[in-house]
């Protein structure tokens, strides 16, 4: 969003030409969305002495800092000799490149970037690469304002199933819109940024051009970080046992045709989430979220009838006779000894009792489940954490009457990456030593793609989730993984360094094998990969 983007470059260039001292502490705002990073503090928030409302991300720095001081655990713990006093030594694994610490204000500046070298069997193209490079700047003024933002520009070559993705959507998996391609390369750019101010203890106000997640799981139902960044608005209020989120976003249609040197026709979303701490060991959490388009006929862009952060959404949309995209979302963990934590998800796109009970596949039972499990700290190991988690997503779950309406953004999906009519169990754990990690995943999916009849026609049943759900081929008799059936089993390994604990600088090497399995074709990709980079953000290519 360019005013976010402006903004940002206004405070790089108002504080860089300050002074740049010695060391700081933790900066405001919010910490990276990234899965290792929250790994090394995750096992504190889910404690039972904390109240911290686990299920909504990115994390207030402020929020966790008062379970968990996160400048201890984002500083690398070096002796005090002569080489770890010298500048280089410190900037390589203990601070940012540039940083300045006031009493009123703070200010940090780093490089980013990600190189990335795969090799994949049976691969015509046996160099693949991933080349980022960008920066990120953050900081605080006062105590009560902070500010980040970041710009990568990217070229990549990536491995076939990923290759075949991108060149179907024209979008690279959480990496935004492809500006052009070579061949079997793809030229692409990321920017992100936000400012955030902190009214007091109850109120949180953050706009910017980022991603949000809900949930506990590695994956989320309701609203995951998969999608590419979007403009929104975010305004938290915290009271007693309750922490309520309201987001009003910007999304947009790649689907639909728009002129030459015009932007892509906009749709809104707008959320609301509540999240309520039960004691000591249980959370429980609700959403509601509307999709709109944006319409140019009825001169209707923002509608005011869904601002309002205190109403339900279900009433409103009947009383305009909108055709508006409702969903409604549950989301409950609850720790059940030290360490060890279940949880789960259910989203509600349609819901008719009798026809759920019948069980006779009535195409608009559109609902999704998840149920999961993880471990900290296994057997008195640090560091050694558990997830494994089972997701259930029906038929045309997320589709609407257009992509202009879908649970979609950047023709991708809001929440999960496989869209819907599948069930996956992935199980991922993870070890480490010192400052050496360790990962191993497992996913076992099983999805049902859209086909050609007998006409050569392609028939819509239920996955693509841009599709829209009038075109579903029969209403009744529809069950999961119709259509074109695939079972696909991902499993990858991956070790990596941890250089400098606060830009997440790693050197990783790892393994990926991926088989697909179905009634055209049997797939399997085998690809190693040797990495540096700086790991801000998830990237999810297990799907």
């Amino acid at each position: 969003m360019r005013l976010v983007c402006t903004v940002s470059l206004l405070f790089i260039s108002v504080f860089t030409l300050l002074t740049v001292t010695k060391c700081m502490g933790q900066e405001g705002g919010f910490m990276p969305l990234n899965r290792a990073y929250l790994l090394r503090i995750e096992p504190f928030l889910y404690k039972t002495d904390t109240a911290i409302h686990t299920a909504i991300k990115p994390y207030l720095i402020s929020e966790v800092d008062q379970v968990i001081n996160t400048d201890s655990i984002y500083s690398r713990k070096l002796k005090d000799t002569l080489f770890n006093r010298k500048w280089i030594t410190r900037k390589l694994f203990n601070e940012h490149l540039l940083q300045i610490q006031k009493e009123d204000y703070a200010l940090f500046l780093d490089p980013v970037f990600e190189f990335r070298a795969m090799n994949e069997n049976d691969n015509s193209n046996n160099f693949l690469y991933i080349n980022s490079r960008g920066f990120q700047t953050g900081g605080k003024i006062g105590k009560r304002f902070s500010f980040y933002s970041s710009f990568y520009e990217s070229q990549a070559r990536f491995p076939s199933f990923i290759d075949s993705l991108v060149r179907a959507t024209r979008i690279v998996p959480g990496g935004g819109r492809i500006k052009r391609f070579y061949s079997s390369d793809f030229d692409y750019a990321i920017a992100s940024g936000y400012i955030n101010y902190t009214l007091n203890r109850h109120f949180n106000f953050q706009f910017g051009h980022d991603k949000n997640f809900i949930g506990d799981g590695y994956r989320s139902l309701l609203l995951s970080d998969y999608p590419f960044n979007y403009p929104f608005l975010k305004i938290t209020s915290t009271f007693w046992k309750i922490k309520y989120v309201n987001l009003y976003t910007q999304m947009q249609d790649m689907r639909m045709p728009v002129a030459e040197e015009e932007s892509y026709i906009k749709k809104y979303g707008s959320f609301h989430y509540l999240s309520l701490n039960i004691g000591k060991r249980t959370s429980v959490g609700i959403m509601e979220a509307i999709i709109w388009k944006s319409d140019s006929v009825r001169n209707r862009n923002i509608d005011l009838n869904y601002l309002n952060p205190v109403i339900f959404f279900r009433p409103v949309e009947f009383s305009l006779n909108s055709p508006d995209n409702a969903l409604l979302g549950f989301n409950i963990r609850h720790t059940i000894v030290k360490n060890h934590v279940i949880y789960g998800q259910m989203m509600l796109d349609e819901f008719k009792i009798s026809e759920v009970k019948s069980q006779n596949g009535w195409w608009a039972n559109k609902q999704a489940y998840q149920l999961g499990y993880k471990a900290f700290n296994l057997f008195n190991m640090e560091g050694l954490h558990l997830l494994t988690e089972f997701n259930y997503v029906r038929p045309y779950t997320y589709q609407h009457k257009s992509s202009l309406t879908a649970f979609t953004h950047d023709n991708q999906s809001l929440a999960h990456p496989l869209g819907a009519n599948f069930y996956e169990w992935i199980t991922i754990l993870n070890g480490k030593y010192k400052y050496l990690n360790a990962e191993f995943k497992v996913a076992l999916v099983k999805i049902g793609y859209d086909k050609k009849d007998s006409t050569g026609t392609k028939v819509n049943y239920g996955q693509n989730v841009l599709s829209s759900y009038l075109t579903h081929p029969y209403d009744y008799g529809n069950s999961i993984a119709q259509g074109l059936t695939t079972k696909m089993v991902y499993a990858e390994a991956r070790i990596w360094y941890l250089f400098n604990p606060k830009t997440n600088f790693i050197v990783e090497a790892g393994v990926i094998n991926r088989r697909t399995e179905n009634a055209t074709a049997d797939n399997n990709s085998l690809i190693f990969y040797l990495g540096l980079r700086t790991a801000l953000t998830n990237r999810y290519f297990d799907f």
